[in-house]
């Protein structure tokens, strides 16, 4: 098992991803590429999504919990279950995100702390 905790990357959300964001809802689900994203609970300080991809080389299974913190920031983690013709790995991943405003500038866009 793999596991990472620990890095804060500053995000910069575009007009568009806002937009998008407001799907969001409970039972809301979209598919592409042989996988299946299903949001199973959204509320204004928790979204938790699952995501089943069963693909003919690689079968996979990974949950995301969103929480807020506050405005500004919020904690991520990230569970996935890997089968990738018999070989299976589990990864964690924790990481915290701080939005930095409603303008993007070079310094925002996914840069590590």
């Amino acid at each position: 098992m793999k596991k990472n905790s620990g890095i804060a990357t500053l995000m910069c959300y575009t007009p568009k991803m806002s937009e998008d964001s407001k799907k969001m809802v409970k039972g809301f689900s979209t598919s592409a590429g042989g996988c299946t994203t299903t949001f199973v609970e959204s509320t204004d300080t928790k979204l938790i999504n699952e995501t089943v991809c069963n693909n003919p080389d690689v079968k996979s299974h990974s949950i995301v919990e969103t929480t807020k913190i506050s405005d500004t920031e919020f904690a991520m983690t990230m569970k996935s279950d890997v089968d990738a013709g018999g070989n299976k790995t589990t990864s964690i991943n924790k990481i915290k995100q701080t939005f930095v405003g409603k303008t993007c500038s070079e310094a925002s866009k996914g840069v590590k702390q």
